[in-house]
């Protein structure tokens, strides 16, 4: 503060000589650089808004397809006017919320990068609640907690503050999914008011209260946020499907077999280059062909997307199976994480291989704005996502690609280590252990 007026005052002395703008604009910066505000100046921030619009207007497939582009000009000049005296974090729950208006899911301000500041547990909303599902070694028993409040303010407020904000959502179910995934990062929490309340952030890091509920024991904690956090606890939902384990690309796609190898289950949570998913596809389809296989079950949840063609490669593999039972054998499992390439797939699988899909409504909408590119700001050094093409899977404006049989799965049920949603497939397949 000292030298910012010592500043001003040199400043003043000599506005003789200078314009008002720039005397104006010197202040403002140096603002801007007091500890606990911005650490741009606020020239930085102007110039990376700049190029933030430029470039979205210059690389995305049709910007305004929402709102006017006098409605986002109008945002982005209120954004530009309240700069001064806004920390860094405040700017960046702005910008958040600026591409949030934008309204699709892959255009977005994710707050990439490793300069964030995680609390030391991860959630997962389960029936419109939040529970702790990834934790440090330190904190495992609060796996299954539900968090009822955040420095004293209700969840359910703090769920309306980051709806507004959340990246990579564009329906209520991939917004839920993403509300769990930010609500526990220090920089979002405080650019919304939740933790903080004075301008020295970094203090603000080590003394925030969450408030939690389990057993019917409703319990106090205080935590620090991080850059590096292990999480190496976690509620996760294991089935026998993983014992005869046939061949994989990697920990995240796989296929097995049942004991009597007439059941097929491919785990597909992540994509792989096309190399490795026609391979992946030959052994798959040579598997099914050399056992006369019947019912086949792909798992697309928990998967966020990739390259939906690469998907498809693996469509035209198994459309050669003969043997498989193509009026009511197979699966297609989704749920809320399900988006981007793995909804398209999962429309497609539903027409190619007439799949029956069981479980929850994808993340994504089948009609909308896909193929992600990305650009960097010059100054903060911040990421942000745009939409490059339109797509229209189902020919229709539902706002997911919804099961034909819906099951919830709730916090029970991982605890129980019981996974509804493929147990009432391996029941209707009769799938041998």
């Amino acid at each position: 503060m000292k030298k910012l007026l010592l500043i001003t005052t040199i400043m003043l002395l000599l506005s003789p000589f200078l314009s008002v703008k720039a005397v104006n604009q010197a202040i403002e910066d140096q603002i801007m650089e007091n500890p606990g505000k911005a650490k741009l100046t606020t020239t930085q921030w102007r110039e990376d808004i700049d190029f933030y619009v430029s470039q979205l207007e210059k690389n995305h497939a049709n910007l305004y397809h929402s709102q006017t582009k006098t409605q986002f000009y109008q945002n982005v000049d209120a954004l530009k006017q309240q700069l001064v005296g806004m920390t860094d974090n405040q700017i960046l729950v702005a910008l958040m919320k600026l591409t949030k208006s934008i309204n699709d899911g892959h255009t977005s301000f994710p707050l990439w990068g490793n300069d964030v500041h995680k609390y030391p547990f991860k959630l997962i909303s389960l029936s419109g609640k939040y529970y702790v599902a990834h934790t440090t070694h330190d904190h495992k028993g609060l796996l299954g907690a539900e968090l009822t409040a955040i420095n004293g303010q209700a969840i359910s407020k703090i769920i309306d503050k980051m709806e507004r904000i959340v990246p990579f959502s564009e329906n209520p179910y991939s917004t839920v999914v993403r509300v769990a995934q930010y609500m526990t990062i220090a920089e979002v929490l405080d650019g919304l008011a939740i933790v903080g309340g004075d301008d020295n952030f970094e203090a603000n890091l080590f003394d925030v209260q969450f408030s939690f509920e389990q057993s019917g024991f409703a319990f106090n904690k205080h935590f620090k946020a991080a850059k590096d956090v292990r999480f190496e606890a976690q509620l996760v939902l294991k089935h026998a499907v993983a014992k005869n384990k046939i061949d994989q690309v990697h920990d995240n796609l796989w296929f097995s077999s049942s004991r009597d190898n007439k059941s097929i289950y491919v785990k597909f949570e992540q994509y792989a280059d096309v190399s490795a998913m026609d391979f992946f596809a030959r052994k798959l389809l040579n598997y099914i062909n050399d056992n006369q296989s019947k019912h086949l079950i792909i798992d697309l949840r928990n998967n966020y997307g990739g390259d939906f063609f690469t998907g498809l490669r693996l469509a035209q593999a198994l459309v050669l199976a003969d043997s498989l039972d193509w009026h009511s054998g197979i699966y297609v499992l989704t749920n809320h994480v399900t988006f981007s390439a793995a909804m398209s797939n999962t429309a497609q699988f539903k027409g190619l291989l007439n799949a029956k899909l069981v479980g929850e409504p994808t993340g994504a909408r089948p009609k909308g704005y896909q193929d992600m590119g990305e650009f960097t700001l010059e100054h903060s050094k911040r990421v942000v996502t745009y939409s490059k093409r339109y797509y229209d899977f189902l020919g229709s404006d539902e706002h997911a690609v919804y099961p034909d049989v819906h099951i919830e799965l709730n916090i029970e049920n991982y605890l129980m280590n019981q996974d509804k949603q493929l147990e009432w497939v391996l029941k209707q397949i009769a799938w041998s252990q």
